[in-house]
């Protein structure tokens, strides 16, 4: 599919240059800075070195008192806490968050967690989980991630005497949930300053309100700020703010990591140079596959165990499930594109397909496969519990998903999400209506430019600015993530130098040098999904938009170029 290269406005060069003499940086390091916003020595420097004082005080938070207040009630007359979440990264690692917190102040016959079964509870909180409280003498739930939208749950669980505090972060619906306390910085009364934090981080809010009572040293409170890291890179929450404080802090955190099944996921090479992207490709998916294919209770075990051995065996059932998954994925994925064929769907607005045999722990994954191939709107359908049928939703870049699905809420049971991605579940033979009034939805309220996607350009560049000041600002700029994306650059009228090599076992990557004419040197670029033009890269000059890469190997670091589309020449 051929990207549309949109250019960033270039700004002014009096603000560049004013910051380039403050900062000491070069022109072409303080355009780019000014193109994400930072326009001063200020903002420069709470991004360059965000601090602890940065961070907000967590009673600013609607309802934080309140919460920490009934949980100190709960420890003094000995009350058994439940600490419930979602079965997703964001879910189980604020759990192991939370309870590891909490056991460092609450005897653990008073504390235990619980994670929802994706195929027999579904998503947030379920009816299951509060009759396991009540039935289970816990009088207390704090539950992460979910919750915002579970007004009938919450109910129910005030009849039966059982306590909710709610800490979330998607967007509440009209009416908040009767808990006793709902922290949430969406909250429309809410006068926390920071709207973004991931579920794990409104839970690590909640931690750092009851340590003004019980006063762990802070030290041991930031060992948790790794599984807040994880969180932030796996939910995929903007790269700003308070979040960026908490990667940052969080990724030390990570590199040093004292929990087993942490470093038991990764080898500690690996591990001492980890970043985001690492995050999402090699930690979160692995911990997703609990809850995908088997159950999340395992992924939060991995990350509150101290035993070696039950460590190393969720390791290995953890790994096995992954690979479980991935093959789940690639059949599920070819299974329905096969679909959008037969149903003449290529020509849609949208695309919403539905196999009842589908596994409903990939269907988010293939949802992001089908939106990756046709860009457009996407639902992934499959059969759920007691004739409904579940699906989830992704988006392509800027259009509101949630909002379309808003429209035809008619149709759901259950619905909640954001703008680029949901989940529903709704009667089975409503499912025909739905698909026809979605596609007119999206068909009403699709612009032109979100039907082809676009590649987002920082600034054309010269071959002789990737110099090593260069690559070392831009590793000053991480960590990387949604508003503070790695720099897309584009270098024009290249050639190979030397040959192209192909790679991975069906011959569809390439890497290449470019040399530096001034300076002599061969730069490495790699090219994934480009191996079908060998030939053109052989033969042609070519303009070429990348990102800086870094690659470590026995403690050295080197950078390469990593292409994200190409332009040949005629």
């Amino acid at each position: 599919m051929s990207l549309k290269w949109v250019y960033k406005p270039e700004p002014e060069e009096k603000i560049v240059e004013g910051l380039s003499t403050s900062l000491g940086f070069g022109t072409f390091e303080s355009k780019i800075l000014v193109l994400r916003g930072i326009d001063n020595y200020q903002k420069a420097r709470e991004f360059f070195k965000p601090k602890l004082e940065d961070i907000h005080h967590p009673f600013l938070m609607a309802d934080m008192q309140k919460a920490v207040e009934r949980i100190a009630t709960a420890i003094e007359n000995g009350e058994k806490i439940l600490v419930y979440g979602d079965y997703d990264v964001d879910g189980t690692t604020a759990v192991a968050l939370m309870y590891l917190y909490l056991s460092k102040i609450v005897d653990k016959k008073f504390l235990d967690f619980y994670i929802p079964d994706r195929n027999v509870e579904g998503y947030g909180i379920s009816k299951e989980g509060i009759d396991f409280a009540k039935e289970n003498g816990f009088s207390l739930i704090i539950c992460l991630d979910c919750g915002i939208k579970a007004l009938d749950k919450i109910d129910y669980a005030n009849s039966l005497n059982v306590d909710f505090i709610i800490c979330d972060h998607h967007l509440p619906g009209e009416s908040l949930p009767k808990a006793y306390a709902v922290l949430d910085p969406k909250r429309s009364d809410c006068r926390y300053p920071y709207k973004e934090l991931s579920g794990c981080g409104v839970g690590f809010k909640l931690c750092q309100g009851l340590n003004t009572l019980y006063k762990i040293p802070e030290s041991e409170l930031y060992e948790l700020t790794d599984l807040l890291a994880i969180s932030i890179a796996a939910d995929i929450v903007t790269m700003t703010g308070e979040n960026r404080v908490f990667a940052k802090m969080g990724l030390k955190t990570l590199r040093r990591t004292r929990k087993l099944g942490l470093r038991l996921l990764v080898s500690s090479d690996k591990l001492s140079t980890f970043e985001v992207s690492n995050i999402v490709f090699e930690i979160a998916p692995k911990i997703n596959a609990a809850g995908r294919i088997s159950h999340g209770k395992s992924a939060v075990e991995l990350m509150i165990s101290d035993n070696l051995k039950h460590a190393e065996q969720i390791v290995g059932e953890i790994m096995s499930l992954n690979h479980e998954r991935r093959a789940l994925d690639l059949s599920s994925t070819q299974e329905a594109i096969k679909q959008i064929a037969a149903t003449g769907q290529e020509n849609n607005y949208s695309t919403v397909v539905y196999n009842a045999h589908w596994n409903k722990g990939v269907i988010g994954i293939v949802a992001s496969r089908l939106t990756e191939m046709y860009y457009k709107p996407t639902l992934v359908f499959t059969d759920g519990n007691n004739g409904e049928i579940v699906a989830s939703a992704r988006s392509v870049s800027d259009f509101d998903v949630h909002d379309a699905l808003e429209m035809c809420s008619d149709f759901f049971i259950k619905f909640g999400g954001h703008r680029a991605a949901a989940g529903l579940s709704m009667r089975k033979e409503k499912f025909e209506l739905f698909k026809k009034k979605f596609e007119e939805v999206v068909s009403q309220k699709i612009n032109e430019h979100q039907k082809t996607p676009s590649l987002y350009i920082d600034s054309e560049m010269h071959l002789e600015n990737l110099t090593r000041d260069f690559f070392n600002f831009h590793r000053k700029l991480a960590p990387f993530g949604p508003e503070n994306m790695k720099p897309i650059l584009v270098l024009k009228n290249q050639k190979v130098s030397g040959t192209v090599k192909t790679m991975g076992k069906e011959n569809n990557h390439l890497k290449f040098y470019i040399r530096q004419e001034n300076t002599g040197k061969n730069i490495e670029c790699l090219g994934f999904k480009l191996g079908k033009f060998l030939e053109d890269f052989k033969n042609k000059n070519f303009d070429m938009a990348f990102t800086v890469e870094e690659n470590h190997w026995k403690g050295n670091v080197t950078y390469f170029l990593n292409l994200k589309d190409v332009k040949f020449l005629p």
